[in-house]
């Protein structure tokens, strides 16, 4: 990905360009489905451990 200028959302006196606010959208998505990615996984490790816990053999009272 090609770096471009920094700039500053707040400065309204200078707009970004828009390949600036491109690359800005595309950060801003690559990080999203990062986050995405990190909760599927998370959710997939409990919703097995709930899953394992449920089906184990029944233990004995004693």
């Amino acid at each position: 990905m090609i770096q471009h200028a920094r700039f500053n959302l707040n400065d309204i006196a200078h707009e970004p360009s828009d390949e600036q606010l491109d690359g800005l959208m595309e950060a801003v998505a690559t990080e999203a489905r990062k986050h995405a990615q990190m909760a599927r996984e998370q959710l997939m490790v409990r919703l097995r451990a709930e899953i394992t816990a449920i089906h184990r053999p029944l233990q004995p009272r004693a």
